[in-house]
């Protein structure tokens, strides 16, 4: 699929390219990479390379996952990416950009973009503790899950149990019952 542009209220989300690895470089230097996200660590600027370079046109180019840029005002603010074998998504902002509701914003065009084209629940998962995360699930209308075997390894290969929620395309967007206090 050729990379596909969405637009939001404050957002345009578009394909991040090499143009932005010294931003992504900046912003996955968060110690809360490091915590509670399954990027390399520490990651540097080769990293962001690959996976500008590599990693995210091949994703699109062979349908397997399509990843956003968040910009405003062409500045990059985080990435989202929707992974289509497994319908589950995952989406990071760099810390100037938090708590604004920027990612709630773009999860909501990147969702409804997914169920057009595919027309099924989408999955979220995250490390135990990432209450940011889990806060944008919920307040997106994901539906909790629980904890569960993660669908992808940590750094070291190693599965874990994630946090885990989903969200089908008859869902409404408002928060559901049944979260954990976050």
């Amino acid at each position: 699929m050729k990379p596909v542009t969405l637009r939001t209220k404050r957002l345009l989300l578009d394909q991040p390219t090499l143009v932005d690895v010294d931003v992504v470089t900046e912003y996955c230097q968060d110690p809360v990479f490091e915590q509670f996200m399954l990027t390399p660590w520490p990651y540097q600027r080769h990293n962001a390379e690959v996976f500008l370079g590599t990693v995210v046109p091949s994703g699109w180019e062979d349908d397997t996952e399509y990843t956003w840029a968040l910009r405003r005002e062409g500045e990059l603010l985080g990435l989202i990416g929707y992974r289509t074998r497994s319908s589950d998504l995952g989406f990071w902002l760099g810390a100037p950009h938090r708590g604004q509701g920027l990612m709630p914003e773009a999860l909501a065009a990147v969702a409804d973009f997914a169920f057009e084209q595919a027309g099924r629940a989408i999955l979220w998962e995250c490390v135990p503790g990432n209450v940011a995360s889990a806060s944008v699930a919920r307040s997106s209308g994901f539906t909790w899950l629980g904890e569960g075997p993660s669908l992808y390894p940590d750094r070291r290969g190693q599965k874990f149990v994630a946090w885990q929620a989903r969200l089908s395309p008859t869902d409404s967007r408002e928060p559901k019952p049944g979260w954990p206090a976050l």
